[in-house]
Order: C-alpha cells, then structure tokens, then sequence
C-alpha cells in the first residue's frame, strides 16, 4: 500500500475514535510531540504535525538553543496545547545544552564545563543533589512562564519520576505548586511508540495500532522532525540509543509524516 493511501486511513481512523459517538468515547487518544525548541527544523515539523495532522498536544524542552523561537510560534498559536518536557538530560554528541539556571547553583547537575550530562547514567554516577534537580525544574517552567507559554501539563525528557530517589517527592511537589497534571500519570496506558521502526514501516506500524485500539484513555508518544543536515547531524551519545538503518533527522521525518493528513 502506498504511503500517501496509510497516512489518509491514518486519519481517518484518529477522526472515528474521535467522533462523539457512544462507542468512540471509550476510545481516546493524547497523541504527544515530545522534544519541541530541540532544533530548528523542530519548529517546522511541529507545526505541521498541529495544522496538517492529528498531534494533540507538545512538549518543550525550555534549556535547547531554540527555546526562543519555540516560545515566539507557541504565542502565535494559543490554540495548542503545550507542556513542559522536564529535562536533566542533553543526549547529542557535540550538541551540548546548559541549565537554565547559572552552572554554579547547580553543580551536581552538571559537567566540569557546566553542561548537562549526555544520558542518564552518567547524571546519576554523580549522585545529584535533590534539591538542585528540583531548583532547575522549577527554573525551566518559570522560564516558559515568563516568554508568555501556558503550560497544560508536565512531562519528562529521558528520565522520570523514578529514575531517582525522591524525584517523585519533588514531581509531587512542582504538580501542586503549578497546578500542573503530569502526562502519564492520569490513568493513560501507553501505546507503543514507533521512533526506533525503521524509516519505511512506521506509517504502516501506526495505523496497525490504530485498528487495534482497545477501549481506554491512551497517550501515543512521538518526536516530530524534518530530513535536514541540522537533524541528520545528531548523534546520540549512549551507543544502544544510535539508528542503525538511517540518520535521527530521517527517523523524526517518518515520524513527522505519519502524523500529517493527506488527501
């Protein structure tokens, strides 16, 4: 079957769980862009997953260089529904990000040349301080406050809740304090993600898991992206998270695709 002919059925079988009939109600769907301000070509592909397909909601990692941008297309579109992508983590070889917070206030999250750790294991070998895991959360979504973002929920980037004692404590803590759900946490199961199928499959793998839909509150997680020198330059760092069949900007384009409407 051609591409273009899954992506319509893609939709149209989002649009019928959707529909407000007795049996689409015990269907819903949270399909959630992560990683949105990551790049550039981020911006692009985000928007296009919003006006052109079937993403519901976004979340922003507040530390990436394109944070900026992110902020000025989310004020252009009040409409959509934003998180806040919690992050600890930069994974890219040679693309290195740094708190929101000055390095010094919060050394234990940090390398010796003040950027965060590139996978989670080596965060944790360091034996983070709780409490400047908790400043710098708090730091990233005072940020997204002040560039004039409405947060509708908090998420995490890499690692989450239990990666780490007393994280919980402290997701406990910020969710109260902002008046913030935490995506997961709210009776959703987890659909099975597509990102590491192979560039050619995804589309289809998709919409097989679309026909297979069981009544319930699902959330769909994908990481939307264009096939561009920025993105096919990433690399991650940790070896088992490296494609073997293609570049991540190929992969995120994929991604991108199967969410887009066409026809």
């Amino acid at each position: 079957m051609r591409a273009s002919n899954l992506l319509v059925i893609l939709l149209t079988l989002v649009m019928i769980l959707m529909a407000n009939d007795a049996d689409a109600q015990d269907k819903r769907l949270i399909v959630r862009g992560d990683d949105f301000g990551m790049t550039q070509g981020s911006l692009i592909a985000f928007e296009k997953a919003f006006n052109d397909g079937i993403l519901t909601c976004a979340s922003v990692i507040v530390p990436a260089p394109w944070f900026e941008a992110t902020a000025d297309l989310i004020r252009n579109n009040p409409s959509w529904c934003i998180g806040v992508h919690l992050t600890l983590i930069g994974e890219w070889r040679g693309y290195r990000w740094r708190p929101v917070l000055s390095w010094n206030m919060v050394k234990s999250i940090v390398d010796e040349d003040g950027f965060l750790y590139r996978y989670p294991d080596e965060l944790l070998a360091r034996i983070p301080r709780i409490e400047e895991i908790e400043a710098e959360w708090r730091a990233q979504i005072n940020l997204a406050l002040k560039k004039g973002i409405k947060p509708q929920y908090l998420d995490f980037h890499y690692m989450g809740p239990t990666s780490y004692p007393g994280l919980s404590e402290v997701v406990g803590r910020i969710a109260m304090d902002y008046n913030l759900p935490v995506s997961g946490t709210l009776a959703e199961k987890r659909l099975s993600g597509i990102y590491k199928t192979p560039i050619g499959k995804k589309t289809e793998l998709a919409v097989n898991i679309l026909k297979n839909l069981k009544p319930g509150l699902w959330l769909w997680v994908f990481h939307p992206g264009i096939d561009s020198p920025e993105q096919n330059a990433l690399i991650h760092t940790a070896p088992e998270d490296v494609f073997k069949d293609g570049n991540v900007g190929k992969h995120r384009a994929a991604e991108a695709e199967t969410l887009r409407s066409h026809g």
